[in-house]
């Protein structure tokens, strides 16, 4: 039996589909992978399954608001991405710390800083197309 990839918003089978969650499905045997093409990795702000943050459960994670739409682009034109893993480490934490009303102010500030050198690593890590 032949499995045919589809994006999860979409449903298109052509393309570049790339998985962005894993859920596991009845009694735990089985999981099932949810794939989104580069337009609606683009739209929803998807971050690719392979770049989720270590201790992920496999759920669909989004590009933060930090990160501009124009990076949202290019880090989809990297289709699977592990090497982002490391960045994604840094940044999802970084984001929920500088936003959390719980953390202390100072330590805020400190997380907003590694929120947006964890951008700067993204940027560094899509680097831009030539034109041709």
């Amino acid at each position: 039996m032949r499995v045919i990839r589809r994006c999860m918003y979409c449903e298109a089978t052509t393309g570049e589909l790339v998985a962005v969650a894993r859920t596991p499905v009845g009694d735990g045997a089985g999981v099932w992978t949810s794939h989104a093409c580069h337009t609606c990795r683009i739209g929803a702000r998807l971050v690719p399954l392979a770049a989720h943050p270590t201790g992920s459960q496999g759920g669909l994670h989004y590009w933060p608001d930090l990160v501009p739409h124009e990076l949202v682009a290019r880090l989809a034109g990297l289709g699977d991405a592990p090497e982002l893993r490391a960045v994604c480490d840094r940044l999802f934490p970084a984001v929920a710390a500088a936003t959390s009303r719980v953390v202390a102010g100072r330590d805020r500030g400190a997380a907003v800083v590694a929120s947006h050198a964890a951008v700067l690593s993204l940027w560094a890590a899509a680097p831009q197309e030539e034109q041709r």
